[in-house]
């Protein structure tokens, strides 16, 4: 299997394992074009610093079951923003006002935006 591919099946299971804790949004933006650091960001809403912590675990708990770990973790304690690094994956799990105050897709405006539909 190609990196590549590799990559996307990863992406794809991180946003089945955090749509299953139902986010407010999910978004992917592949920003492998336009940096180094990563190939993809996921981008997910939550409602309130238990839900946001609920996803990351979910996301965390199924991955690690899958034989990924999680290389680093940042902003569980506060859950205001969660940062999950799986190296060519970067999940950014956001509360509601810190996803408007930060708005990453128009800092990586450049980048390509999926938008995963919710609930299936």
């Amino acid at each position: 299997m190609t990196k590549k591919k590799e990559n996307r099946d990863t992406l794809e299971k991180i946003v089945t394992f955090a749509n299953e804790k139902k986010p407010d949004l999910i978004k992917i933006l592949n920003v492998g074009k336009i940096t180094s650091l990563t190939d993809y960001f996921v981008i997910i809403r939550g409602s309130s610093n238990i839900h946001l912590r609920s996803i990351a675990d979910n996301i965390k708990k199924k991955m690690k079951e899958d034989g990924q770990n999680v290389w680093h973790v940042e902003g569980y304690e506060n859950a205001k923003w969660i940062l999950m690094d799986y190296v060519d994956i970067v999940v950014h799990i956001f509360d509601e006002e810190t996803y408007y105050y930060y708005d990453i897709e128009s800092l990586w405006g450049n980048a390509e935006v999926e938008t995963p539909k919710l609930g299936e």
